[in-house]
């Protein structure tokens, strides 16, 4: 018996791992890559703008790997009509761009950045994504109202 407490002992502490700000800062992004169409939802609803009226406009972060702005557009034009992708990394992007009209019926134009004023009338930029989305915690995260 003294075999079994010991280990029931050890099976019932609860031990705090501490996380690197690396692993947060990663585990965060990861985090709202599938939270993403909600909060364009909330988005669009907080400006007024209709389902049908929606222009997306997803300006790309050049620091994160191309893979992760592909997720966020994947999860995003399933409910689009006019998407726009404001990037200066167009080639990472040519599958995708096929992708949304074969699959979708989507009219995805990819923009090169900085080339004049940015179409649509909700934008999304990756580059403030953590600034305005940022509390992060183990148990649930919130959202600062844009």
């Amino acid at each position: 018996m003294g075999l079994f407490q010991k280990l029931l002992a050890r099976f019932r502490r609860k031990e705090e791992i501490p996380c690197s700000t690396a692993q947060e800062e990663r585990k965060s992004f990861l985090l709202y890559i599938t939270k993403t169409p909600e909060i364009v939802t909330y988005l669009r609803r907080e400006s007024g703008i209709s389902r049908k009226e929606l222009e997306l406009a997803l300006v790309d972060d050049e620091n994160r790997p191309a893979y992760q702005v592909i997720r966020i557009a994947e999860l995003l034009m399933k409910d689009l009509n006019f998407f726009y992708l404001l990037t200066e990394r167009e080639d990472a992007f040519e599958e995708l761009v096929e992708e949304a009209m074969e699959e979708h019926g989507l009219l995805m134009v990819v923009l090169q950045k900085g080339e004049g004023q940015i179409p649509g009338n909700l934008l999304l930029d990756i580059n403030e994504w953590e600034k305005h989305l940022d509390i992060i915690s183990a148990v649930s995260y919130n959202t600062l109202i844009m």
